[in-house]
């Protein structure tokens, strides 16, 4: 009797074990409280979600040092956090330190090569050193992504036109036709794309600054787009910089003049301040 009862303890013991054993691994054991390092990643996930959507917002709008102040944060609770990685590097290259921006940006496509918004920073690298076919593949790669969604897609057409529009300055008489021809269409797409992004506007803006009447150039439709930009973003120094060029072009001393001051306190060294010798 005692030999059966024994038994049948032993039996209950193993299933309690059991039990036990897989609540423990759910992280759910009632008997036992859940590893520290669990709640702290569970906790820092959550918040740091949070903080990105700021960061993308406050990125968006062209408040670089209150983004990068965010990505910092998030990077302090999750230091290979690759969005806020690359969100840093974006800053970075905004700001013209190319050097850093371009580190951490191939720190980040070493983890994932794949990683869209990574690609087309580098790209605007590439072409802002007149790297312009390097420029082009890492476009490509970011196109061809599977899960690709319409900012960044946007924004590689964008860097499209773009190219397009160097080597249609730099070709011959041929090259500045066939690339000349390619620069609007881009610039169109990305705006179908996604016409809420500063940087969208700004370059159709441009273009239609830019561009000779006989190529699509129009001013009203310039001062239509930079406009959009610059609602979207107030603190877009190029932006600013652009509307003063167009609204010098119509004749408005007075805007010109608010754009023109607006630019230098935003950035004094502007590139479209050099361009233009003001």
């Amino acid at each position: 009797m005692k030999k059966y009862l024994l038994l049948i303890l032993l039996s209950i013991a193993i299933i309690i074990v059991v039990y036990l054993a897989v609540l423990l691994n759910k992280g759910v054991c009632p008997l036992i409280s859940r590893p520290v390092s669990k709640t702290i990643e569970y906790i820092s996930t959550e918040k740091s979600d949070t903080l990105f959507e700021k960061a993308s917002l406050l990125l968006k709008s062209r408040k670089d040092n209150e983004a990068l102040a965010v990505y910092e944060e998030i990077l302090s609770i999750e230091p290979a956090n690759i969005d806020a990685l690359w969100g840093k590097a974006e800053v970075l290259r905004r700001s013209r330190d190319y050097g850093h921006s371009e580190d951490l940006l191939n720190q980040i496509l070493k983890i994932n090569p794949g990683h869209v918004s990574s690609l087309i920073s580098l790209s605007f690298i590439r072409y802002k050193d007149t790297r312009l076919n390097e420029a082009l593949q890492l476009v490509k790669r970011a196109l061809k992504a599977e899960r690709l969604d319409n900012d960044n897609e946007a924004l590689g057409y964008v860097m499209l036109g773009m190219i397009n529009s160097r080597r249609s300055q730099q070709g011959w008489f041929f090259e500045k036709i066939t690339y000349g021809m390619q620069i609007k269409r881009h610039f169109l797409k990305a705006k179908a794309l996604a016409s809420d992004l500063p940087e969208i506007s700004l370059a159709l803006g441009t273009f239609y600054l830019l561009a000779p009447p006989i190529a699509g150039g129009n001013l009203e439709e310039a001062l239509k787009e930079l406009d959009a930009a610059v609602k979207i973003a107030p603190d877009f120094a190029t932006v600013n910089a652009r509307l003063a060029q167009a609204y010098k072009k119509k004749g408005d001393l007075d805007k010109y003049n608010f754009y023109l001051k607006k630019t230098r306190e935003l950035d004094p060294e502007n590139e479209v301040l050099r361009e233009l010798n003001i």
